[in-house]
């Protein structure tokens, strides 16, 4: 028979309650006892409201064989069952990261149960992957810098004897071509550069619809052969402004209108829209390209990670780096077959 304990020792009860994490007691995987951090971490007000349920139900499948092990050891042994990383499900349904240990707990009837103690570990998982990409980042720089420097040495003396032939022989296309891919070769190691040493940011206030005006422009001609439409609609919302590094935001844009076009294999069309509220500005990108397969979404941003064949996955590392530092956020949502939509948030500048 379980034992719902309401009237626990003064004492204990208070130190339990007072606890920052979440402390429950279980009767054979039971829950009949879960103070106040509990109810919190998972998302309940009432004690009727977890109470008497299975511990099982609020943990990820993938660990319930693992706990029942834990917690038989606890019972039957005696033993403690270390801090362990696992997730949990709150009322709403969203996943957590924790710790959980588990202590035997003897009740004043000797009936032995187990002692749940569990550490929300979400935020520490969060900041731990943030000084990993930013520790990546440093050591992408660093290659970075050697590997322009490489470039630009045997570049700088192509671009010499270019001018030479170009000397000798008047309105040849054929070094025009080339001296059009040499630039072009030169932009994507300045891009590349940017990582290693990204220049001062400018803070100004900027046009939102003119950087996007700016940054569509750039792939107009591309746009064109290809026969995709890039539709910008602005409604009321044209004259925007935004706290900024203009080249920085307009790096973003080109970035993911990039994406766009290279997500479209045939005719398509991106639309680009511009809303607000009292405190964000919001830019939508959409296309409706091939999309992003729904187990490929969160690992978006990452560096190295990239559904492209030959794409390197650090564009859109450093676009999120970029709307962090203007205190931004970027959402993306995607269907396979349909198209992908990111959503740019940037803080509203005061007209």
């Amino acid at each position: 028979m379980q034992i719902i304990m309401k009237n626990m020792d003064f004492d204990f009860q208070q130190i339990i309650e007072g606890s920052l994490n979440a402390n429950i007691i279980l009767d054979d995987r039971i829950i009949v006892y879960a103070n106040k951090a509990s109810k919190m971490l998972l998302g309940f007000n009432e004690n009727d409201e977890i109470l008497g349920k299975r511990f099982d139900q609020f943990l990820h499948p993938k660990f319930h064989s693992i706990c029942k092990e834990r917690l038989r050891r606890v019972t039957e042994n005696m033993e403690i069952a270390p801090l362990m990383e696992q997730k949990m499900f709150q009322k709403d349904g969203s996943e957590i990261d924790v710790e959980i240990m588990a202590i035997p707990y003897k009740h004043s009837n000797n009936k032995m149960m187990s002692q749940i103690v569990v550490r929300d570990i979400t935020e520490k998982k969060h900041t731990q992957h943030l000084i990993m990409q930013t520790e990546k980042l440093s050591l992408i720089g660093e290659l970075a810098t050697g590997i322009v420097h490489d470039i630009r040495n045997p570049i700088t003396a192509i671009k010499g004897f270019l001018q030479l032939l170009k000397a000798e022989i008047a309105n040849n296309t054929y070094i025009e071509i080339i001296e059009t891919e040499i630039q072009q070769i030169e932009d994507i190691a300045n891009e590349l550069l940017f990582l290693a040493k990204p220049k001062e940011t400018v803070w100004q206030v900027e046009s939102l619809f003119d950087i996007l005006n700016e940054s569509v422009n750039l792939f107009s001609t591309e746009a064109f052969k290809r026969k995709i439409n890039i539709n910008i609609y602005t409604g009321k919302y044209k004259k925007l402004f935004v706290l900024g590094d203009k080249v920085q935001l307009k790096q973003v844009f080109v970035n993911l209108i990039k994406n766009a076009l290279e997500a479209i294999n045939k005719s398509g069309e991106i639309t680009i829209d511009i809303n607000k509220d009292d405190k964000y500005v919001y830019t939508n990108i959409r296309d409706n390209g091939i999309g992003i397969p729904s187990d490929k979404l969160d690992h978006i941003g990452q560096s190295f990670f990239t559904s492209k064949k030959e794409g390197t996955g650090l564009g859109l590392m450093v676009t999120q780096n970029i709307i962090s530092s203007h205190k931004g956020k970027i959402m993306v949502k995607s269907k396979e077959g349909i198209g992908t939509n990111f959503t740019i948030q940037l803080p509203l500048y005061p007209s």
